[in-house]
């Protein structure tokens, strides 16, 4: 498919585009820092609050991935899309918005991440009421690490099972799964690192979910 990837110079955002162009997309790059993004010659130079810059790149896409969330950039890309008749977008999120439990953690992380947690929820409403084909994609924590090639997925407000640390690389797999994946299609699913069992056991992402 002709997949746009907003934010693509973000440290999760470059492993979409790799991974994206090594199952077959066409992979256009949007970042504010194209030299971030080396070898590959479909970078366009933007900011993803420039309405304009957007509906550009947006144009004759596929589909699009938003490697970073946020109400401004919802709005954007909303507005974008509907301009252009694109439907899929697949945006991220962090599963600390809907959680409740483990309590502390939980706690803690709003006590110092409250603003960008609520203007989280305010793009993650913004996309379920724009009549897209959105789906938004839940991360607990993201790490650096090498990717396990497995994930926890659930859809519930708090984690069913998994890690609490997620890899980037994993993440970027698993975004990619789900804009393949129209049954994920205005659902809201949480992402979590893979458990100690999963890790223990060979195989692809799959969702049930357990990729």
């Amino acid at each position: 498919m002709n997949l746009l990837v907003i934010a693509a110079a973000g440290r999760t955002g470059r492993h979409v585009v790799k991974q994206g162009i090594e199952r077959g997309h066409r992979v256009t790059a949007f970042a504010r820092r194209p030299e971030a993004v080396p070898g590959l010659a479909g970078v366009r130079q933007g900011d993803a609050h420039d309405l304009d810059a957007v509906r550009d790149a947006v144009r004759g896409q596929d589909a699009v991935i938003a490697a970073v969330g946020g109400s401004l950039i919802a709005g954007t890309l909303i507005a974008a899309l509907r301009e252009t008749g694109v439907r899929r977008v697949v945006m991220t999120s962090s599963r600390s918005v809907p959680a409740t439990r483990p309590r502390v953690p939980v706690t803690l992380a709003w006590m110092f991440f409250r603003t960008a947690y609520v203007d989280l929820a305010r793009a993650e409403g913004m996309l379920q009421v724009s009549g897209l084909d959105w789906t938004v994609a839940r991360a607990t924590m993201l790490n650096d690490k090498p990717g396990a090639g497995r994930v926890h997925i659930d859809f519930e407000a708090n984690a069913t099972g998994g890690a609490a640390q997620l890899s980037r690389a994993d993440y970027a797999t698993a975004l990619l799964d789900i804009v393949e994946d129209d049954t994920m299609i205005g659902r809201c699913p949480g992402i979590c690192g893979p458990s100690k069992r999963q890790r223990a056991v060979v195989g692809d992402v799959s969702g049930g979910h357990q990729l």
